[in-house]
């Protein structure tokens, strides 16, 4: 018998469920001739109470990622509250992907020597992290952010700053945060009770997450060995052994070892987007699938924890469309040109 905590749990993500935009009406919204018809629009959503309190001088994009950002927060946060026992405990690790996101942003900030401020990052509220950011945005460089984390649980970086300064990219350390993060999350997924779907999403998020590292650093021209050595330790239909081949091997060959695998069209669609040069960005592929997948799971999972993980998932999805969205009419980009960077079926 089901537990009844998660029971709750799931009848309660259905209903925040329906507030989520359909696919339909992003495209509708990325079609829309001005970044205020996009607000007007979203005046009829979860976002209207935030975008009404704007000033019309004030609807921008800056403002307005402000608020998807802190929505999309909120969601996560609220259905963490609402879980009891193990399933709270994944979902408590599972938002620290807002932590990590963040101190990624800075890191690629320092890197680059641009000045990034409190507004660029994810609007987290204090209780919900114990990491300094104040702090980290004022570090003078990549290394002194890394020695102000060595007290978190993000000591291992220190063990990545030798490879960071030869390979002079910042996934070396990006990766790092992501071993940390995936292997807390997956350490606890298995043990959800009556958990169908749970694994299998962040099994799947681990894999692509794992393509996605070593793909992108291959086109760099990175070594394998180095490839081989920052990848996501964890690991679930993709074996060790696998992204191992796949590290050694030419980029494009992967689509061929990966026929048996649900990867094999996402590994030949980055073999076309490398081929052709396209200016789509390196991770929409991936990120595409995992919203796919998650979107499946709504079905495969309606009575199962694995709803409330893929509900969480598409939660993040909505949110990057929109900001893709509010910057592209922001910048006055074509209307196609925004639709190829949105995760719509």
């Amino acid at each position: 018998m089901k537990p009844a905590a998660i029971t709750y749990l799931v009848t309660r993500t259905h209903g925040l469920r329906t507030h989520l935009i359909s696919s339909r009406d992003i495209q509708f919204l990325a079609k829309a001739k001005s970044l205020k018809e996009v607000s007007d629009s979203l005046l009829r959503t979860e976002y209207g109470t935030e975008i009404s309190k704007l000033p019309t001088k004030e609807v921008d994009a800056i403002t307005l990622e402000q608020i998807f950002l802190k929505t999309l927060v909120n969601r996560f946060f609220f259905v963490t509250r609402e879980a009891q026992g193990k399933m709270q405990d994944l979902l408590t690790r599972y938002c620290a992907r807002f932590e990590v996101e963040n101190i990624k942003r800075v890191i690629r900030a320092k890197h680059s020597g641009e000045i990034l401020e409190e507004p660029n990052l994810i609007p987290l509220p204090r209780e919900y992290t114990l990491v300094n950011f104040p702090a980290l945005l004022n570090a003078k460089d990549v290394d002194e952010v890394v020695a102000l984390l060595r007290e978190t649980f993000y000591r291992p970086l220190i063990e990545r700053l030798e490879a960071y300064r030869q390979a002079g990219v910042t996934m070396v350390l990006e990766t790092a945060l992501d071993n940390i993060y995936f292997g807390k999350v997956w350490e606890i997924a298995s043990k959800i009770s009556d958990g169908k779907g749970v694994k299998d999403l962040v099994g799947k998020e681990i894999d692509l997450r794992n393509l996605l590292i070593a793909f992108s650093l291959k086109v760099r021209g990175l070594s394998p060995n180095l490839i081989q050595e920052i990848l996501v330790s964890s690991t679930y239909r993709l074996s060790e052994s696998k992204l191992h081949s796949l590290t050694q091997a030419r980029l494009e060959d992967a689509p061929s070892m990966l026929a048996t695998q649900p990867y094999s069209r996402l590994a030949s669609e980055v073999v076309n987007i490398v081929r052709g040069g396209s200016h789509i960005p390196f991770e929409i592929p991936f990120l595409k699938q995992l919203y796919q997948d998650a979107s499946k799971a709504l079905k495969t999972c309606f009575l199962d924890a694995g709803y409330i993980v893929a509900y969480l998932l598409l939660s993040e999805c909505e949110a990057k469309n929109l900001v893709a969205i509010a910057i592209g009419k922001q910048l006055g980009l074509p209307e196609e040109g925004i639709l190829k960077s949105l995760f719509v079926d």
